[in-house]
């Protein structure tokens, strides 16, 4: 052991002693075993220049809070300590936040932060295992190993970010934090539902009266199930009724359907389709079982893209679109980094590319070609129609020779 670390080592032994000296006996012991799960994994650099006294009254503040937990709504605290009116003291503004353990919650987090010009100076993340008694106060904390029933998983962040002066600041940033969390609970809660849905939009495919022959009917159905075996974070839903009106046509939002995040964006305002870009209203009411795009707002959970969107068209007996089932997301790694080639829809919608070069299959050409298509950017590999993108690459093809 390093001077540095037996050094730190010491510190944190001596909060563990303040604990011991200072809380109720009935609670020492839980509130000792709670510190030394909080700064388990703090690193020695973070360590440096602290005193245990201030420790102390960082991991007291937040026993506290988690100890009266409710776990029916988020707990999220922004403020700036001060020894005469908390006990303690810290150069920076402090963010607490205690919630039932979800996925997503540290990226969202960070998110957050970043997109607010935030820097984090310290952010402890520690998933707990604990037992609670009839009162809803903590009676044990629990190995993972040896969980049961009654064993809940919460999870505990403590921040250190850039001083925060203002009463208006401090609110801004809890108000963002609670809307932030408040979307990552929507999507998790809901995500085992939009699976279901998207299994059964794909289980029931033969009664939406896809107007495509029997092979495009059974890509889209494969591209479904791929998306559905965890290639889509899924992270929202609603169904559409499509209605044609004198020369144009409205999307009319069933509400009650909303799932995940779409649970935020309620609204009986109808969507008309004259409203959309040339390319958009010709691809929402072609023969194209699928639309994939992009929406125009970028996720605030689990990573700061453009969210995905793939909207499952309805036919009528004419052929017209009369509904769709909306799915947004964000696809998963797999996605942008597996061959093309090894993709549902991608790999079909890439030999319908390579066929329209009019090069012979194992030439210079045809290879030199299917490897612009390879490394052509994803998103846009999906979402362009293969006959605009033949042209593009026949483009870059020739500019490369």
């Amino acid at each position: 052991m390093t001077v540095t670390s037996q050094r730190h080592s010491v510190l944190l032994e001596n909060v563990y002693s303040l604990i011991d000296k200072k809380v109720d006996a009935n609670k020492k012991s839980l509130v000792q075993q709670f510190g030394r799960l909080l700064y388990k994994n703090i690193s020695s650099d973070d360590l440096e220049h602290r005193n245990d006294s201030d420790l102390y009254g960082a991991t007291l503040s937040l026993w506290n809070a988690l100890d009266k937990f409710d776990s029916q709504s988020p707990y999220i605290r922004v403020f700036n300590p001060e020894i005469a009116k908390h006990g303690w003291h810290s150069s920076h503004t402090i963010v607490e936040i205690i919630v039932n353990d979800v996925p997503f919650l540290v990226d969202s987090v960070r998110m957050a932060l970043n997109r607010l010009g935030i820097t984090a100076h310290l952010f402890l993340h520690s998933p707990i295992w604990l037992k609670r008694d009839k009162a809803g106060q903590i009676s044990d904390f629990v190995d993972p190993s040896e969980k049961d029933k009654d064993t809940v998983k919460q999870t505990v962040l403590f921040i250190e970010i850039d001083r925060q002066t203002t009463k208006k600041d401090l609110d801004s940033l809890k108000k963002e934090l609670f809307s932030v969390v408040n979307e990552v609970s929507l999507a998790v809660q809901d995500w085992q539902q939009m699976t279901d849905k998207l299994h059964a939009v794909t289980k029931d495919a033969s009664k939406l009266n896809w107007p495509v022959d029997g092979s495009e009917t059974k890509q889209t159905k494969q591209f479904l199930d791929w998306l559905a075996d965890h290639n889509f974070t899924l992270m929202g839903y609603r169904y559409y009724d499509v209605k044609a009106i004198e020369g144009d046509h409205r999307w009319i939002p069933a509400n009650d359907s909303s799932l995940g995040l779409m649970k935020n964006s309620i609204s009986d305002r109808e969507r008309l389709i004259s409203k959309l870009p040339a390319s958009a209203r010709a691809e929402a009411l072609s023969e194209n079982p699928l639309i994939l795009t992009k929406t125009n707002s970028r996720s605030r959970v689990h990573r700061p893209a453009y969210m995905d969107y793939v909207g499952v068209k309805v036919f009528n007996k004419d052929g017209q679109v009369s509904g769709e089932h909306r799915f947004l997301g964000l696809y998963s790694a797999s996605f942008y980094n597996q061959s093309a080639t090894q993709l549902p829809i991608l790999r079909e919608k890439i030999q319908r590319i390579t066929d329209l070069s009019g090069f012979e299959p194992g030439t210079h050409a045809y290879k030199a070609f299917v490897n612009i298509v390879e490394t052509y950017p994803r998103d846009e590999l999906l979402q362009t129609p293969a006959a605009e993108l033949a042209q593009i690459v026949m483009g870059i093809f020739q500019m490369q020779e």
